[in-house]
């Protein structure tokens, strides 16, 4: 029996929000969401740092101030006009150009590589959490443990994660199929012509099929579809992890040093520096 719940991508579709309704589907998730110099701010990581709900959000100099007494650090990306008060830059990771982006993008490995995935799985978008919670949860621990990106989900946190997937329409999740079996999954949202890759989870027993390169080349596919879409993150640059960035740049992925203004509390900064440089990087663009 078919799932309900599950679409080719071709045929894929999710919405691109406001700053607005970002901010609201946010604080539904269950994010510390404030509003400050005519923005929405979230509380991102630890307990008191904040960012712009779109984090690329072009703030002017005066509205990129701390949002909150209370807060010890934040970072807002800043309008071009303003780049010359920035005193960093958050490095993302973005397509090159999204517009005219197809297999002829790609490098010629990751073409092949693409024509592999392309034979051998099938690219779906999900639309319940039905799969995800049969056959997630053990492929989510296992790419952590392998990538250690960040710790391991729980059951229980995992699945109120899924959850939050299909609470709205604003949630994008592709999944990979092999001979109907789950193989990956990755998500992503849009706001306000952006479109960001948010968690990307892949089976070791299906990296072969090159799973990997098949959903982010379906992802982009579908963002350049919607005519809504204009840019597409794919995360921040993880210099640590020349493997990744050689599959980013593969993909026609560039870094882009976008300008900020950010501020830390001086004790969190020497400790983040020291302990996380790489971190550090990717909060303020800084060595």
């Amino acid at each position: 029996m078919s799932n309900p719940h599950v679409r080719d991508a071709s045929e894929a579709v999710f919405s691109v929000l406001t700053e607005a309704e970002l901010a609201k589907r946010r604080s539904e998730e269950g994010v510390r969401v404030i509003q400050h110099g005519g923005h929405f701010w979230e509380e991102a990581g630890a307990p008191g740092f904040f960012q712009p709900v779109h984090l690329l959000a072009r703030l002017r100099p005066d509205e990129a101030t701390r949002p909150t007494p209370l807060s010890w650090g934040y970072r807002a990306a800043l309008t071009p006009e303003s780049a010359g008060a920035a005193n960093g830059s958050v490095p993302i990771e973005r397509l090159k150009d999204l517009a005219s982006y197809d297999v002829s993008s790609l490098s010629a490995n990751r073409r092949n590589k693409l024509r592999k995935c392309q034979r051998l799985v099938r690219v779906v978008q999900l639309t319940g959490p039905e799969l995800l919670l049969e056959q997630g949860h053990e492929i989510a621990v296992e790419a952590l443990s392998r990538t250690r990106h960040r710790k391991p989900p729980s059951r229980e946190d995992y699945v109120a994660e899924v959850k939050r997937y299909f609470q709205g329409n604003h949630w994008c999740v592709l999944a990979g199929l092999v001979d109907g079996r789950l193989g990956g999954f990755l998500t992503g949202y849009a706001v306000d012509g952006i479109a960001y890759g948010s968690s990307a989870y892949y089976a070791t027993w299906a990296l072969p099929t090159n799973i990997s390169t098949g959903l982010v080349f379906e992802f982009a596919q579908l963002c350049r579809r919607s005519g809504k879409v204009q840019m597409l993150v794919g995360g921040l640059h993880s210099r640590e992890v020349p493997q990744l960035s050689q599959f980013k740049d593969d993909l026609g992925f560039v870094v882009d040093p976008i300008p900020i203004r950010w501020d830390m509390n001086v004790l969190a900064q020497a400790f983040i520096r020291w302990r996380r440089p790489h971190a550090y990087y990717r909060l303020t663009g800084t060595a």
